[in-house]
């Protein structure tokens, strides 16, 4: 059952912007702020103190427990995450006034309560790092919505070490969540702010362990059989957009090839939803989204697919022989990155990213009057979902006869089939599981596969493109591995049209 629901109370709705470094005066300057009211309640020094078990238990169960002290007052706040997280951050949250130090007799009836009873917990719980907060607060109200905005230049302190950052919040205090994303495009117009994934917590946790410095996969999707076409867009977009803006930030920070390359897969994700859900999208707005996005995803090809053909040099003797070769490639894999992470930082990444978390909330298309748009925004993806799995199977299936002597062109145009197909079969795999049952994934298992293997023929053709004195040092090996990945394509194309999809 949702946390949520099961600990009713007042939700916190706020949407996160990173703002780069230099531009708070600009954002003050804004004339959207000139019209706001200030609020010099909620502004000022504020000083949170974070607490949690030295094993972070109530980290790992999406809690947060802190209290904040403004001039003389302090507050006890504990948030509770439940499920996970969209675009905007959607919170329960408890709070209470303390006098000294925590109260956890005031957990009662929150989802802290259970966890406090296990053995030990309470009395492990200290502070683990503090956040020193200088805010200046507003309040604009726009169309029926009232949003609170705050400007944060803070400082984390955790022992010996410091993080400064500054941030701009956008929380909702009433009307719909769209307005939030509609207020942040305004302000990014003029002003560099980039979507943040983060929240004041997660950078406090991840300057004393780098607990969220990993690269962050697809989640699992979960659309109810009730779920309308519209609304199943917009869960399924949420999560890719949530990966890409995960996965970009662990990237700016790291330079790590992993977080790349799931970047890479949230915006390949979001471009098969995309294709999903076509007749829903054809407005104007939709077309220059996507196109966006078309832009944003090849960005990131250059540096990938440098980083598979330098993974691809396995042994030693591989290196030895090929030094110079591999230094090159190295440089000029150092190059696509420092390119990319120029490009990362742009306004127009930076906006592409925050228009299309606008679009999904509150875009043309969920409005749009055109009689098939409506229609197919009120049918139920249960209803939708099976059809359209068959009609992008059959082509595949039918190709899948000849996969093992396609050109490699054409092996390349199927695998990108192939491949879109997977992305949406995973987004719609739980609408046809039958609960009382395990579930078989074979079908989905050998299609992944599939899918793999005609990926490392195409990493072949590309790394020979790319430096091919490095792809092709040793052709005896390269001829070897081409022909048994072939054999293991056509063996994986058999069973496939062997077997019945999971929709069937």
């Amino acid at each position: 059952m949702d946390t949520l629901l099961r600990y009713p109370h007042p939700r916190e709705i706020e949407l996160k912007l990173e703002i780069a470094s230099g531009h708070a005066d600009a954002l003050l300057a804004h004339p959207l702020l000139a019209l706001a009211r200030p609020l010099p309640e909620e502004s000022g020094n504020l000083h949170a103190t974070y607490f949690d078990t030295p094993d972070h238990i109530l980290r790992r169960a999406g809690l947060t427990l802190r209290i904040r002290r403004k001039n003389a007052r302090l507050i006890q706040t504990i948030k509770a995450e439940s499920g996970p997280r969209g675009l905007a951050l959607d919170r329960g949250e408890w709070e209470r006034p303390v006098e000294n130090g925590i109260d956890l007799a005031a957990a009662t009836g929150t989802p802290l309560a259970p966890i406090l009873t296990e053995d030990g917990t309470r009395e492990r719980i200290a502070p683990v790092f503090t956040i020193e907060t200088d805010r200046r607060a507003f309040l604009i109200v726009r169309d029926e919505a009232v949003i609170e905005i705050a400007l944060d230049q803070a400082k984390i302190s955790a022992a010996s070490r410091h993080h400064s950052f500054c941030e701009v919040e956008l929380e909702l205090k009433k009307g719909d969540p769209s307005h939030l994303f509609a207020v942040a495009c305004e302000l990014a117009e003029t002003i560099p702010l980039r979507l943040s994934p983060f929240t004041k917590s997660d950078r406090g946790y991840d300057l004393i362990d780098d607990m969220t410095a990993r690269p962050v996969t697809a989640e699992a999707i979960d659309l109810p059989s009730s779920t309308s076409c519209a609304e199943a867009f917009a869960i399924i977009a949420r999560s890719c957009l949530s990966q890409i803006v995960r996965n970009e930030a662990l990237f700016r920070r790291t330079k790590d090839a992993e977080a790349l390359h799931q970047l890479r897969i949230g915006f390949r994700r979001l471009q098969a939803a995309t294709s999903l859900f076509k007749p829903m999208l054809l407005d104007r707005e939709s077309r220059n989204v996507k196109d966006r996005l078309r832009w944003a995803g090849r960005q990131l090809g250059p540096a990938r697919d440098l980083d598979v053909l330098i993974g691809s040099v396995h042994k030693p003797a591989d290196v030895g022989a090929h030094a110079a070769e591999l230094r090159r490639a190295e440089k000029k894999r150092a190059k696509a990155y420092d390119t990319l992470l120029n490009t990362l930082s742009s306004p127009r990444f930076m906006r592409t990213i925050l228009r299309t978390a606008a679009w999904i909330e509150a875009g043309r298309w969920r409005t749009r009057d055109k009689r098939g748009v409506s229609q197919m925004r009120e049918r139920l993806i249960r209803d939708y979902a099976p059809g359209e799995l068959a009609r992008r199977w059959k082509p595949i299936r039918k190709r899948l006869k000849q996969v093992a002597i396609l050109e490699a062109e054409d092996r390349h145009a199927l695998r990108l089939r192939i491949k879109k197909l997977r992305y949406i079969s995973e987004f719609l795999e739980g609408l046809f599981l039958d609960l009382s049952k395990k579930p078989d994934r074979s079908w989905l298992t050998t299609f992944k596969r599939l899918q793999d293997i005609l990926g490392e023929l195409n990493d072949i053709v590309v790394g020979s493109s790319i430096l091919p004195a490095l792809a092709q040092s040793d052709p005896e090996r390269a001829r070897r591995r081409k022909k048994k990945l072939l054999s293991q394509a056509e063996a994986s194309a058999r069973t496939l049209r062997k077997s019945d999809p999971f929709w069937v």
